[in-house]
């Protein structure tokens, strides 16, 4: 690779970087998962351990399942640092797959134009894009799964030997430490890699991942993988509520006029339809990949058999009710960008082949994808509400009145609050969600479910923190309350039996 490549591949790297925090220009950073994983950090620094204690969150255990590979990485970074800049984490981890694509799809072709058109690929994404605007392990869980499959095809593929083998073991077992959705995707794509190839040598790989894991966290994975049956669990239980509105939407504080949540109706009817166009919408290459006949063996043919797997499981989750409980389809996606892309570039090959139908697809998948890009950045920004890229100015100013009072126990609304007040306040929230048996969870989520004085008695509630542009304290029928004060649209109240 020569000078000129590296600056291509910079370039590239460059560009995907800005669409990643383009959505932060000019606001405070937030981000639904980043206080959590903050809070997961602290607690490892202050205290190293396998089994972390976060009580603050009051609907969770309070030992954590949370796959802990991803916080272990941040407690190694600089708490400063991180704090400052942690908007920065997960499109660093993005782009570096990103590169990962130029370096590998060029090693593999020697062209530098078939490795711009792959990272060109990746880079503009919408999912990609989207997952990034807060801390999480998403980008960096996807990172992981790459370098496991191709360290699996290193061996298995190219008969690399036992130092790759060796290399294939660590970062599969780092995959089951890093995400559900990145260690439900390594299995499918073993297993259709041993399916097309009749090798069961991928299975076995993955296998002995597992057992490295195990191994690795001394029975912590037995929790993480209990931690998943929750959330299927819960999802299963609640799925037809999945996008509700917390409050309009619930039984007992319900508008009239508030219609019903989301449905699950007709094969590509009602909000399956809706499900599909937003999963083509976050990736439009789906499209184009039947299009790309499969690669050369072995590399290539087990790139288009790794991309179609991946794909296929996110358009099955998406389509098949009784597969929803594994979480929204689209959460799948960006397991199969690496493959995918690398199989769009080297099928196209060379720019005189953009007039080809795959080359037509390709470059139709970037426009739209661009498009799918800016209409993404203008919608967060124009939020009113459940900001999940930004801190409202109201909400940092109300956590820093509720920091200096006395007393415990905050009930946020909307819940996407919950983590900015309890780490910046330093008190307990009536939240989870993160890990654990979630079944306490169902008072306050999808919807209210249990009447709030109750709720406030049982768990020692003291504050209410609300946005009136979410919903109004006259709709929660909450009377025993004292205003602390009004920023910005968003109200703190104390109850007033406190």
């Amino acid at each position: 690779m020569t000078a000129a490549d590296v600056l291509v591949a910079l370039a590239l790297a460059a560009v995907a970087f800005v669409l990643r925090v383009a959505v932060h220009a000019g606001r405070e950073p937030g981000g639904v998962d980043s206080w959590y994983c903050l809070a997961y950090a602290d607690a490892l620094r202050r205290r190293p351990r396998l089994r972390v204690e976060l009580p603050q969150y009051l609907l969770q255990d309070r030992v954590q399942s949370y796959p802990p590979l991803f916080p272990w990485v941040l407690a190694a970074l600089p708490r400063g640092w991180l704090a400052r800049s942690f908007w920065l984490v997960s499109p660093a981890f993005d782009c570096a797959h990103l590169l990962l694509l130029y370096a590998v799809t060029h090693r593999i072709t020697a062209s530098t134009t078939v490795a711009a058109l792959s990272a060109a690929v990746y880079a503009v994404v919408p999912h990609l894009v989207s997952e990034t605007r807060s801390l999480s392990a998403r980008s960096f869980s996807s990172l992981v799964l790459t370098l496991a499959v191709l360290a699996m095809l290193k061996h298995v593929a190219l008969d690399g030997g036992w130092v790759w083998l060796l290399a294939a073991l660590l970062a599969g077992g780092g995959v089951f430490l890093a995400s559900a959705t990145a260690a439900g995707a390594y299995g499918v794509a073993a297993a259709a890699l041993s399916l097309k190839g009749g090798d069961p040598r991928y299975l076995l790989v993955v296998a002995g991942a597992f057992v490295t894991a195990l191994v690795g966290s001394r029975g912590l994975l037995l929790d993480v993988l209990a931690n998943y049956a929750h959330a299927i669990r819960f999802w299963r239980r609640h799925r037809a509520r999945y996008g509700a509105h917390t409050v309009h939407h619930s039984p007992l504080y319900g508008r009239p006029d508030a219609g019903a949540p989301p449905a699950d109706t007709g094969p590509l009817g009602g909000a399956r339809a809706g499900r599909l166009l937003r999963l083509l919408g976050e990736n439009p290459f789906i499209l184009a990949l039947p299009l790309a006949p499969p690669g050369l063996p072995p590399i290539g043919t087990a790139m288009s058999t790794w991309a179609y797997a991946l794909t296929a499981l996110a358009l099955a989750v998406t389509l098949v009710p009784a597969l929803r409980g594994l979480g929204p389809g689209r959460n799948y996606v960006k397991t199969a960008i690496f493959p995918t892309a690398y199989t769009l570039g080297v099928a196209v090959g060379h720019p005189s082949h953009l007039g080809s139908p795959v080359g037509v697809a390709t470059l139709a998948g970037i426009a739209s994808s661009l498009a799918g890009v800016a209409a993404f950045i203008v919608y967060t920004r124009r939020r009113r509400t459940e900001h999940t890229a930004a801190v409202p100015p109201g909400l940092r100013a109300a956590v820093e009145r509720l920091r200096g009072l006395p007393g415990d126990g905050v009930f946020c609304l909307p819940l996407s609050y919950a983590d900015y007040t309890t780490y910046h306040s330093g008190k307990s929230v009536l939240w989870g969600g993160h890990c654990g048996d979630l079944r306490a969870l169902a008072s306050v989520w999808p919807v209210l479910s249990e009447p709030l004085p109750d709720l406030f008695a049982r768990y020692g509630v003291s504050y209410l923190l609300l946005d009136s542009r979410f919903a109004s304290r006259e709709e929660l029928r909450l009377d025993d309350l004292r205003l602390v004060g009004a920023f910005d649209g968003v109200e703190l109240w104390e109850l007033a039996n406190h």
